[in-house]
Parts: C-alpha cells; sequence; structure tokens
C-alpha cells in the first residue's frame, strides 16, 4: 500500500519566494545578511536533489507557468541522492503567491526510473492508488533536474534553501544522455507560512536584491531547447 508521507494542504499553504543569483550575487547576498544581522542556521546536511517533471504533449504546465496563471501546478517524480527505492510523487499547487504541495511515497522495488513514458507506466502500474487519473495517459516525462541544495533556518517558522551545481536533462520526445548546465549559479529560496509574511518582511527589508517567481522547471526546458 502506498503511503501519503506529506500534505502541505490549503489550510497549510505558504509562501515560496526566490532569487536566481550568478557568483558574485551570491556573494553579495552573503554579505548583505551580515550587514542586516541575519544569520542563516543550517538545519540539515547538503543532499542532491533529483527530479522528474511530467507534463503534456503540449506542455500545459510550462504554459500555465510562463503566461503566470493564478491557479497552475506541476506534477514531479522526486528523489534524493541515489536512493531511488524511496522515490516520491509530488503534486505541488500555486494559488497566486501561494503554493499547496502533496507528497506521496513510490513503492518502486524494480529501482525503476522513468525516463520514458513506458518507465512512467510501470511504475504507475504498482502504484496506482497514488497517481491522479489520467495522468499516465496524459503525461509523459519530459525534464530531469538534479541540484545540491543546502537548508537553513532564518527564524522560527521562516526557513532557506540554497540550490546550486543545477542540471538539466531533456527526456522528451526521447531520452537524452546529454546534461546541460543551467544559466543560473545560484537558486536562493525563502520558504514561510502565511501567517508569517510579516516577520518576513521586516527581517530582510533590507535586502538588496528583488524577489520574485522563478521556475526551475520552465529555464530547464528553455535551456534544453523543448519549449
Amino acid at each position: 500500500m502506498t503511503e501519503e508521507v506529506r500534505d502541505l494542504s490549503a489550510e497549510n499553504a505558504r509562501f515560496e519566494r526566490k532569487l536566481p543569483l550568478e557568483r558574485y550575487q551570491y556573494q553579495e547576498l552573503t554579505a548583505a545578511f551580515i550587514r542586516m544581522g541575519v544569520y542563516p542556521k543550517p538545519t540539515y546536511a547538503d543532499r542532491k536533489v533529483q527530479s522528474i517533471y511530467l507534463d503534456t504533449i503540449a506542455l500545459d504546465n510550462y504554459q500555465s507557468s510562463v503566461s503566470g496563471l493564478s491557479r497552475r501546478f506541476k506534477i514531479r517524480i522526486r528523489w534524493y541522492e541515489q536512493d531511488i527505492l524511496r522515490l516520491a510523487l509530488e503534486i505541488k499547487r500555486k494559488f497566486n503567491n501561494t503554493s499547496t504541495k502533496q507528497i506521496f511515497r513510490i513503492v518502486n522495488p524494480e529501482r525503476n526510473i522513468p525516463h520514458d513514458k513506458q518507465q512512467l507506466r510501470q511504475l504507475a502500474s504498482t502504484n496506482a492508488d497514488i497517481f491522479p487519473t489520467g495522468v499516465v495517459g496524459v503525461y509523459r516525462p519530459v525534464l530531469e533536474v538534479s541540484y545540491m541544495r543546502s537548508y537553513f533556518e532564518l527564524s522560527s517558522g521562516i526557513r532557506m534553501t540554497i540550490d546550486r551545481e543545477i542540471r538539466y536533462r531533456r527526456l522528451s520526445p526521447m531520452p537524452c544522455h546529454s546534461i546541460v548546465n543551467s544559466p543560473v549559479d545560484y537558486v536562493v529560496e525563502f520558504k514561510y507560512p502565511v501567517a508569517q509574511i510579516s516577520a518576513f518582511n521586516a527581517l530582510l527589508r533590507n535586502c538588496p536584491f528583488r524577489l520574485f517567481r522563478h521556475s526551475k522547471y520552465v529555464i530547464g526546458l528553455d535551456t534544453v531547447g523543448l519549449s
């Protein structure tokens, strides 16, 4: 039986604000933290994050993100390091500036990484209770994304992650062996519940960089030339 391991449902919606930075800008940000009296506290060991994004043949999820639709979602399969026995299906929904996420553990005794539609069907056949109806028929693996992630807490309820060594691999229409580096050196992301918006704004009121929407999926498709 497949287990739902986490559900960031509507009542637990959170803000996710991102800073895509070049290397010199990242150095400026760390210096700015010191000036602002912000000292990030490490919370977990660094680890490699790997994801396979699913989309339709018309790239509907990509188009929704590019268009900035107020309601949109992404579906991805994620794992950490090389632990492919612990795959997870993630359904991430956006409503305006807030996010919710459902995470389901995938049973994967055959160590199947769904790089193509046939492998996705095989994985879904043993996890039929979690894959949304119609997903396997309509969606296909489109993009593989990998990066190293560091985890921090800025203050109670306000978290920060820093992603680096971001790489992309095209999976559609056929898996490509070439791995492409992201044009972005770092992605700094701040995550906090809706109730903490005032605390977050006060904490980073003197941040020298503008926070805005940034999608690794969108940047990845643009980078590999699939969009």
